[in-house]
Parts: structure tokens; C-alpha cells; sequence
């Protein structure tokens, strides 16, 4: 285009208008040019409009880069992927994004995945950093989803728009995921370990300016879905993956996080439960180890954390009794998810400290024996 005018404005500056005279034309190529904005940019949104002086349309292709305002400070980098470049139904794309300062990761932001079909049919999918469904591990600064509401064969477009308001953004430090084992056996006898820390969000103290990223990821194809029909019903809950129990008293407390009705998305219908003494019972035939009555147990909301509580009878528990338990979510139509892993419940009985005797009493017992003696040999 031969004229050029451009605007901008940001929440705390006033508009400023740029002219043809502003941009420089591109070196490499003659159909682009640059417009560099002078100044430390404010912090805030910034908006822009072009204006084509032309009578005829024009498609433009706008990309805008920025840079830390200072040496020191590391900027927020929002990096997106997907699973796969090609997916035949019914497999989905899983789509995720990483989001980070430096080597902490991002947390508390709105992170949504813009998803076009070549018709221009779009879906919007927000990715979550909860542990549940394609996210593997909670608060790590990966958002991630998975893509299954497919409209038609061909060409899928992918963006991911990465957004932190209002102060919500805060930086995350790492914490060690290691198993706990409460204790173990030595000889017979069982040993305690130190009691397992208590697991916090744990923060750092800066929290991130507001931000706002774009991240242009590419396209994948897709082939060999029906023209009709529910396709939700092809799709599996999702699998459960963070499943731990401990015995309190003469009960076993589960908790995990909820997954969904088709992959992460809906709410699943029930729960199946089950319970045995032996490992390779739940591992290699799940179906036949003994079920867990779940009728009062509703799921809830994908992402949410379940609690459960329940007795196991009729086997007798002793110090030592270990149960291992896994569980199964359940579609509507009878669909089930993959086996969760499966956790294991030991129950250990503290080892009673000796008592330690009364020394006042002990020294006038003493003293009661040798008054005693004493007067008996007077007698004599």
C-alpha cells in the first residue's frame, strides 16, 4: 500500500496516530515494512487499527515484538504445541502451552487455545495447569487440554492466547514430587518415618506484570470423521493419575482429582472402585478384585479434588495390613476410562513409648525399705 496510517493507544497513554513518513520500508522484502514506537512502553493493553486509503481491499499481516525493559528482568515467554501434526478419529490432539520467566513457570493466568477449521468453524478451549486429563502435573506452568469437538475432515488452524489480569500472574518455585512411604518393615518390627510435609503453593514472593501473548502454532489434519452423530461417545473418560489413599483408624481416605466425562471435558457419570490385598490383582484383571459400594459418591466438576472415606471389610486390619485400590471413571453409555494408578494404604501403629516411672515415688519406696531394715536391726 502506498499511503500508510497507523494508530495505537494504550491504557495510560494518549493516541497517537503514525503516517507513511513513520515506517521504513523492508530491506529483505519490499512488500513489508517496520515501525518502531520510541520510548519505554507502559505497562497496560495496547490496541492498534490500520487504515487502507485504498479503494480496493487489502490483506495485511500485522506481527508486533517487544523486549524486557530491563537487562535484569527476564520477560514472560508463552510457548504452545500440539501432540501431533496429523490424527485419524478418534484420536485426539492434545494441545499445550508452557509459560514461564526464566526458569519459573507462570501460574494463575488464562490460558485459551483458538482452534479454525478451514470452513472457519472456531472452538475455543481453555487449557489448565490442574493435574487432571492432559495436564500431568499440577502448577508446573504447562496448560494443556485435549481437542476431541472435530467438525469435519481437513485442516485445523491452532492459536494460543496466553493472558495474566489484574495481578493474578505469580511465579512458582518447584517442589519435590518424591513418593512418601510413611514406613517400612525391618526384622519384623515397623519403623516410622518422619511425618510427610506439608504440601503448599509454594510462591515466590514477585508476581508478574499483567501480560498478554499470541502464539501463532501452525495447523494439524484431520481425517475419518463421520459427517453426523455424537462424537463425544467415541471418547473415554479421562484417566485418573494422582489417586492416593491412607489409612485413618480403621478407614482408608482417598482423594484424586476429578477427570471427565469425554477426556477432560464434562463431568463423568459414576466411579468404579475397587480394593485388594495383592498388586497384580488390580494391574492384570481389575474387573474381578473385590468393588468398593460408591452409590453416595457424585462426581464433580473436572479438575475438582474427590474425597472418599470407606471401611474395608470383612478383612481384618492389623499393624502391617497393606490394601492397594484403583479406580475406573464411567460415560454414560457404559464407557470407561483407563485403570488409575494404583495406590497403596499400609496401615502402621505407632510403637508405644515405655512409661516412665514416678521418680518421687520410687525414692520414698526407697526410703520406706531402708526405715524398715533399720528398725529391725535395732530390734535384734
Amino acid at each position: 500500500m502506498d499511503d500508510r496510517k497507523a494508530s495505537n493507544n494504550s491504557s495510560r497513554s494518549k493516541r497517537k496516530e503514525y503516517t507513511t513518513s513513520d515506517f521504513q520500508e523492508g530491506k529483505l522484502n519490499i512488500r513489508s515494512a517496520h515501525l518502531r514506537i520510541p520510548g519505554i512502553a507502559e505497562t497496560g493493553t495496547w490496541t492498534y487499527s490500520l487504515r487502507n486509503n485504498h479503494t480496493k481491499s487489502q490483506l495485511l499481516i500485522v506481527t508486533t515484538t517487544t523486549r524486557a525493559r530491563s537487562p535484569t528482568t527476564l520477560p514472560v515467554i508463552a510457548t504452545a504445541h500440539m501432540s501431533q501434526n496429523t490424527a485419524h478419529y478418534p484420536s485426539p490432539v492434545m494441545v499445550y502451552a508452557r509459560v514461564s520467566q526464566g526458569f519459573l513457570p507462570v501460574l494463575g493466568i488464562n490460558v485459551t487455545a483458538i482452534i479454525e477449521n478451514e470452513e472457519g468453524h472456531q472452538v475455543t478451549l481453555e487449557l489448565w495447569d490442574n493435574g487432571a486429563g492432559a495436564d500431568s502435573v499440577k502448577n508446573d506452568g504447562i496448560y494443556s487440554r485435549y481437542f476431541t469437538d472435530y467438525h469435519g475432515n481437513g485442516r485445523y488452524s491452532l492459536k494460543v492466547l496466553t493472558q495474566a489480569r489484574k495481578n493474578t500472574a505469580r511465579l512458582s518455585q518447584q517442589q519435590n514430587t518424591a513418593l512418601y512411604v510413611p514406613g517400612y518393615a525391618e526384622n519384623g518390627k515397623i519403623i516410622l518415618n518422619p511425618p510427610k510435609p506439608e504440601v503448599k503453593d509454594d510462591v515466590a514472593g514477585a508476581q508478574t506484570d499483567d501480560f498478554r501473548r499470541l502464539t501463532s502454532v501452525g495447523s494439524f489434519t484431520v481425517s475419518g470423521v463421520p459427517p453426523n452423530g455424537n462424537h463425544s461417545q467415541m471418547f473415554p473418560p479421562g484417566k485418573i493419575v494422582d489417586l492416593e489413599a491412607k489409612f485413618q483408624g480403621d478407614h482408608i481416605q482417598l482423594s484424586w482429582t476429578a477427570p471427565g466425562k469425554v477426556l477432560d471435558k464434562g463431568r463423568a457419570d459414576s466411579y468404579v472402585i475397587r480394593i485388594s490385598k495383592h498388586f497384580l490383582d488390580l494391574q492384570e484383571d481389575f474387573d474381578k478384585a473385590a468393588l468398593i459400594n460408591t452409590s453416595g459418591l457424585i462426581p464433580k466438576e473436572p479438575g475438582s479434588v474427590e474425597n472418599f472415606e470407606f471401611k474395608p471389610e470383612p478383612s481384618k486390619i492389623e499393624n502391617g495390613t497393606t490394601f492397594y485400590i484403583a479406580i475406573q471413571a464411567i460415560h454414560e453409555a457404559n464407557v470407561t476410562s483407563e485403570v488409575s494408578n494404583i495406590a497403596k494404604a499400609t496401615n502402621f501403629i505407632p510403637p508405644q513409648e515405655p512409661s516412665i516411672p514416678d521418680l518421687g515415688t520410687n525414692i520414698s519406696a526407697i526410703g520406706l525399705a531402708i526405715f524398715g531394715l533399720a528398725v529391725i536391726l535395732s530390734i535384734f
